[in-house]
């Protein structure tokens, strides 16, 4: 969802600093809470006391995630939007037969908002976030989960993202293979590790079916 399908990096960035100046922490940037996120905000709000030093260790993880999510919530889409192409690409994997679903690190309930508020839920014929299964990325139950809400053939998935978790996942699941989104967040190295990589969203259709004929 970060950074594959919306650059949701902005609203992200200032939830961060929003918790970092309520414990009147250090102030972190965008670069800083872009090289921390992927992992869900639980991790992402460890990383962000930890990058506060001593001052952040003193702080309660649990207090601090809710704390982080409370403000999140109401702010997920001030600034977060689709990246160019996003609409279009999913527009294009429904004209072609493609099911579309969302296996995302977030809480499922805030990813749903998120999609509602950008208007693109109705592309989703199932969501699942990180709370939803016994496990999440990059452990196999949390795309294993999500490929039977859909009742979807193992051999016939493939997954898209811009972070190692969304490679490893796939392999870990023993999907077609996976696509690294290059446009997104995670470092071009990760791209070694996927099936294919996709440049932009609007090529992403026809490298996905690629992935299949491999």
């Amino acid at each position: 969802m970060d950074g594959t399908l919306i650059d949701s990096l902005p609203d992200l960035a200032n939830s961060a600093r929003y918790l970092m100046q309520s414990y009147q922490l250090p102030s972190v940037t965008d670069q800083d809470v872009r090289l921390m996120i992927g992992d869900g905000i639980k991790v992402l709000v460890e990383r962000l006391l930890a990058h506060a030093g001593n001052a952040g260790s003193k702080i309660d993880i649990q207090e601090a995630t809710d704390r982080f999510i409370a403000y999140y919530v109401k702010h997920s889409t001030d600034y977060s939007r689709p990246f160019e192409g996003a609409v279009q690409a999913m527009e294009e994997f429904k004209k072609r037969g493609w099911k579309i679903a969302l296996c995302t690190n977030k809480i499922t309930s805030a990813a749903k908002l998120i999609l509602e508020q950008l208007k693109i839920d109705h592309f989703f014929d199932a969501v699942g976030g990180g709370d939803l299964f016994a496990d999440k990325k990059p452990h196999a139950c949390h795309l294993e989960g999500i490929m039977k809400m859909l009742n979807a053939d193992p051999a016939k998935t493939v997954m898209v993202g811009d972070h190692i978790n969304d490679i490893l996942v796939a392999k870990n699941a023993k999907v077609a293979g996976s696509v690294y989104a290059a446009w997104g967040y995670g470092p071009a190295e990760i791209g070694k590790q996927a099936t294919l990589v996709a440049n932009t969203l609007l090529e992403l259709p026809n490298v996905a079916e690629n992935v299949m004929s491999k």
